[in-house]
C-alpha cells in the first residue's frame, strides 16, 4: 500500500475581526432626542385630551428608549469628554447637547405640570364629594333646598 501524505489545506489566515465601527455620537443624540420627543408629544396630547392610559403608555415608551438607549448614550456622552475624540468631534456633541436639552425639559416641565394641574382637579371634585356626602339628609330635599334659597313656597313640577 502506498501512503499519502496528508497536504495541509490552505487557508486563509484568521482575519482579527475589525472593531465595531462607532456611531456618530451626534447623530445618536439627535436620533434619541428626536424619538423622546416624539413620545413626549405624543403623552402631552393624550393627557391634555384625558386620555390617561394612552399618557400612561407613552411615558413608558420614553423609559423604555432610555433603557434601551443607556449604552449607546453613555458612549456619545463620553465622546465629549475623551481627549481621543477630535476636538471639533467634541464641540459638535456638546453642541447638540446643549441644543437638546433645553426643549426636552420644557417638554417635561409641561408634562410635569399638566400632571399637577390633573391631580388638583382630582382632589377638589374628591373634596366636593365627600362634602356633599357628609351633607345631613334633609337639608339634602327639595324643600330644604328651597328654604335656603329663601324661597317662601318652593313648588317642584314635573
Amino acid at each position: 500500500m502506498k501512503e499519502t501524505a496528508m497536504l495541509p489545506t490552505p487557508h486563509s489566515p484568521p482575519t482579527s475581526p475589525r472593531p465595531a465601527a462607532r456611531p456618530d455620537p451626534v447623530a445618536v443624540i439627535a436620533r434619541f432626542v428626536a424619538e423622546l420627543e416624539g413620545h413626549a408629544e405624543r403623552a402631552a396630547r393624550a393627557a391634555r385630551e384625558g386620555r390617561a392610559v394612552d399618557a400612561l403608555r407613552a411615558a413608558g415608551a420614553m423609559q423604555m428608549l432610555l433603557h434601551s438607549q443607556a449604552g449607546t448614550l453613555r458612549d456619545a456622552l463620553a465622546a465629549a469628554q475623551s481627549k481621543r475624540v477630535p476636538l471639533e468631534t467634541r464641540l459638535a456633541v456638546r453642541k447638540a447637547l446643549d441644543g437638546a436639552l433645553a426643549p426636552l425639559g420644557r417638554s417635561v416641565r409641561a408634562l410635569e405640570a399638566q400632571a399637577k394641574a390633573r391631580q388638583a382637579r382630582q382632589a377638589a371634585i374628591g373634596a366636593a364629594l365627600r362634602a356633599a356626602a357628609s351633607v345631613s339628609g334633609p337639608a339634602r330635599s327639595y324643600a330644604a333646598l328651597g328654604r335656603m334659597a329663601g324661597a317662601k313656597h318652593f313648588a317642584v313640577t314635573a
